[in-house]
């Protein structure tokens, strides 16, 4: 509210700020102080609305307008000497109403949404644009600000305001000749490096670099930024050579992209975007470490986010790129949108290309071209996507374990290992399409490397009849098939677990029937089994033969249902207790065959406990889930004593 009326034209009137603006000056400095340089981004995004609002005026040519003919630029100045800088522009200007309104109330300013917003999230920088009070960060970097403006209209007189942010601010007429607004930073002493035309170049290439005017420092006639970014371009006017170049210098990866992916997308909502995979992972991705990743967010070629996160899944970290969306606005003067709804779009429309884009590329075959030198074939430059794939395959994964919308068609992009296909990469798809006409199941084996699994006992059955099985060897494997159950209506089946019992009706009377009926069975069991079992104790559930093994004497086969529970604990918690498992044994097999006789011989035989032991720990110690090497090794040097001896 006004204290006084002006008596004159060049007398000043004080105002104060209304108490929602006193309150954003608070926030802006309390919240932004160690990102101060984003000041100037806000300063120039203000300058670029202006000058946008005066081309429209200039195009309808209904009204007179002030220097119709001049250029539309911003223009940057500095002092180092008194530390003043100076953003300058000859947009649409403002009147002496017009000034108060936009830089002391709320009525113009978006403030009190501004407020709302802010309470719910930490990150101030990137909502100080999207509610127009981006001015209010100069005070950042001020001990005092002056913005001095002349309207677009002829006959309005130019008008100063004046403020050091401290609950109120000043407003009179002066002296200015040419359309537009100077807004001028009496800087403090800490942030006096803003005075300095290396750091102002610096600032304007990082976030305002593809503002569309001109932008010059100084007295210079040279533009600093690029005004129209490469992905307002139409693609025809760009060389991969210059896509590349801009990617480099984007992503700091000094290779060639794998793959670029532009859009330009007009409904539900409008954006461009700019998207790159790149060949290469860097080594810190797949650490909890590495939180630099998101896609540069502009909203009308104005850098509004560094690193918008929110634009991807957390799986998707590696792909490099810009969005720039009209939707966006940067202050109140724009239509309001809800700003979280048009992300989730704007997001929802870029996922689905990306896994569109790659599903394409994982059914791209090599291609091979003739050398005119040579007359020899040699392959394209692109990497295949197996290649890339080995880089990149793991965030595939956590996107499989993550986002349940796309899972089936990022297990399309899933590249595997099978029995058959040894150390060469296959599909899913492939892998149903050669499964057996009366094959139901999908089979699958997890593990700790591929070579240990290829010579695993519990594919031995699977070879002799010739069925596929597929060789998971990663961790991260193991929370993925906890998380799948089918593809293409075919079910998952891991070949290292027990069969699922039938369902069996149970009634209360039937319990001492079912005791007998156990105490029968175990009565009726075999000795050797009996014998096993009570040399291995709690080690084991129980041992038992099977028909699944050809060329090994044992295995170790997981509970119904436990397998891939138990691994995934084990990965968690290093302290995990062990799961325990059934023993199966080979009863055709060289080494059971002669315990057995052994034991028919002499039960009390002491070889027969110490090969028993052995063949669980050999067995533990495939799987990666033996306890007690040490153990293990002194058997094994008892053992080599007493052949010996009988050497």
């Amino acid at each position: 509210m006004p204290k006084k009326k002006l008596k004159s034209d060049t007398e000043p009137k004080t105002f104060e700020f209304q108490a929602e603006i006193q309150r954003v000056l608070d926030i802006l400095i309390n919240k932004l102080y160690k990102n101060p340089e984003i000041f100037l981004r806000e300063l120039i995004s203000n300058s670029a609305d202006a000058l946008n609002r005066i081309r429209i005026i200039l195009l309808n040519q209904s009204q007179k307008v002030l220097d119709p003919e001049k250029e539309l630029n911003i223009r940057i100045s500095y002092d180092e000497d008194e530390k003043i800088l100076t953003v300058s522009d000859n947009g649409i200007g403002m009147s002496f109403d017009e000034i108060v309104k936009n830089l002391g109330t709320i009525a113009q300013s978006g403030t009190l949404e501004f407020l709302k917003q802010v309470e719910n999230t930490p990150d101030a920088v990137n909502l100080i644009g999207q509610f127009g009070v981006g001015f209010y960060s100069s005070f950042i970097v001020s001990k005092e600000v002056i913005v001095r403006s002349k309207s677009y209209k002829p006959d309005e007189k130019a008008v100063e305001w004046k403020s050091d942010g401290s609950g109120s601010f000043i407003v009179t007429y002066t002296t200015k000749q040419e359309r537009g607004t100077d807004v001028i930073l009496y800087l403090k002493e800490i942030a006096k490096e803003y005075a300095d035309k290396f750091k102002i170049e610096t600032i304007i290439k990082k976030y305002s670099d593809f503002i569309g005017f001109p932008i010059r420092i100084g007295d210079e006639e040279t533009i600093i930024n690029r005004q129209v970014p490469i992905w307002h371009q139409s693609e025809d006017d760009i060389s991969d050579d210059e896509y590349n170049e801009f990617y480099r210098q984007f992503s700091m990866d000094w290779t060639e992209p794998y793959h670029r992916i532009i859009l330009n997308v007009d409904a539900p909502i409008q954006f461009r975007a700019l998207l790159f995979l790149p060949q290469r992972r860097s080594r810190y991705m797949t650490t909890s470490m590495y939180q630099d990743y998101g896609l540069k967010l502009y909203s009308k070629k104005i850098l509004v986010q560094e690193k918008a996160k929110d634009l991807l899944p957390e799986y998707l970290r590696f792909v490099f790129g810009v969005v720039d969306s009209e939707d966006l606005p940067l202050n109140v003067s724009r239509e309001v949108i809800q700003v979280d709804q048009t992300i989730r779009r704007i997001s929802k429309v870029i996922v689905g290309k990306i896994i569109n884009e790659l599903e394409n590329l994982s059914q791209q075959k090599i291609e091979k071209t003739l050398t005119e030198e040579s007359g020899e074939d040699h392959e394209s430059l692109q990497p295949n996507f197996n290649e890339w794939w080995e880089q990149f395959g793991i965030f595939i994964k956590e996107g499989i374990i993550q986002d349940e919308k796309q899972r089936e068609k990022l297990l399309r992009l899933l590249r595997i290992h099978t029995s058959k296909s040894e150390e060469e990469f296959t599909t899913l798809s492939e892998y149903v399409k050669n499964m057996k006409p009366d094959q139901s199941d999908i089979f699958y084996l997890l593990g700790e490397n591929l070579g240990t699994l290829q010579r695993s006992p519990h594919i031995e059955y699977y070879k002799k009849k010739d069925l596929e099985v597929i060789l998971f060897n990663e961790p991260i494997d193991s929370f993925v098939m906890m998380n799948v159950t089918t593809f293409n209506e075919k079910n998952f089946k891991a070949i290292d677990q027990a069969e699922p019992e039938p369902d069996k009706e149970k009634k209360p009377s039937d319990t001492s029937e079912e005791k007998d009926s156990s105490e029968e069975k175990e009565s009726k069991k075999d000795p050797f089994l009996k014998a096993l079992e009570s040399i291995l104790g709690d080690r084991v559930i129980e041992v038992r033969y099977t028909e699944f093994l050809t060329d090994s004497p044992c295995r170790l086969i997981n509970p119904s249902g436990m397998g891939t529970f138990t691994r995934v604990m084990k990965y968690m918690d290093e302290k995990s207790i062990p799961q325990k498992k059934i023993m199966e044994i080979n009863n055709s097999h060289i080494i059971i065959k002669k315990l057995k006789e052994m034991h028919e011989q002499d039960s009390k035989d002491p070889l027969i406990p110490l090969n028993v032991l052995l063949l669980l720990e050999s067995q533990e110690l495939t799987e990666g889930s033996l306890n007690e090497p040490t153990q293990m090794i002194k058997r094994i040097y008892d053992l080599m004593e007493r052949l010996l001896k009988v050497k």
